[in-house]
């Protein structure tokens, strides 16, 4: 009996000596490792613009004489490309000669390890991000006079001890708010940026799983 449409389907990309629907094995090949590319094309975007924003909230604190405050978000934001060059250079240690499924299934296990790893990490840089960029801002001088001095000058300002308990209580709220949902933020980070390529893989994937059963 001839063999049907699905086997030949399955030859097509399990096998990558198969004889069988070599034009469907090629396929799926190519296809797995442009998608992939274009996620490390991507990757490498992403990085390249976290610098540049580093670099220029760097020179930017100079400028408004919170330089102390421009380094450190500068030493933060530099630790993430420092941590995204190592995740991709994981991800170039995949064995290319492997078959589609296997190479997409590789991808995907570093991915989700890649995920968990940022997962942790932004739960502390999201915030101290945020914390040292709102210091830096009360403290910097616009006009000569910081934003800092303008509040508490104020005369519709609630002191306490000279201090703004509002705005204090305000900024401390927004800070603990980041934290609880810094895990979010970053998924959502990523949903924007690589969302439509690893919608593709996990489509691709579940193609495969489901010719393989």
């Amino acid at each position: 009996m001839k063999k049907s449409i699905e086997t030949i389907w399955k030859e097509g990309f399990l096998e990558n000596d198969a004889l069988v629907a070599p034009k469907v094995n090629n396929l799926y090949n190519q296809k797995s490792r442009h998608l992939v590319e274009q996620f490390i094309r991507l990757g490498k975007r992403n990085l390249y613009a976290i610098m540049g924003g580093a670099f220029f909230f760097l020179v930017v604190s100079f400028f408004v004489e919170v330089p102390f405050f421009g380094t450190f978000l500068f030493l933060l934001l530099g630790s993430l490309v420092i941590i995204g060059k190592k995740q991709t250079k994981a991800l170039g240690r995949i064995d290319k000669s492997m078959d589609s499924y296997h190479y997409l299934k590789a991808f995907d296990q570093w991915l989700k390890a890649s995920s968990a790893e940022y997962t942790r990490i932004y739960k502390f840089i999201y915030p101290a991000i945020f914390a040292t960029f709102t210091v830096g801002l009360l403290l910097s001088n616009l006009n000569r006079t910081s934003l800092w001095d303008k509040i508490i000058q104020d005369p519709d300002t609630y002191l306490v001890n000279g201090l703004p308990v509002v705005w204090i209580g305000v900024a401390l709220l927004l800070l603990v708010v980041v934290s609880i949902f810094s895990g979010k933020i970053y998924q959502l980070d990523v949903q924007t940026i690589y969302g439509g390529i690893t919608k593709k893989i996990e489509e691709i994937l579940s193609d495969m799983e489901e010719l393989r059963e």
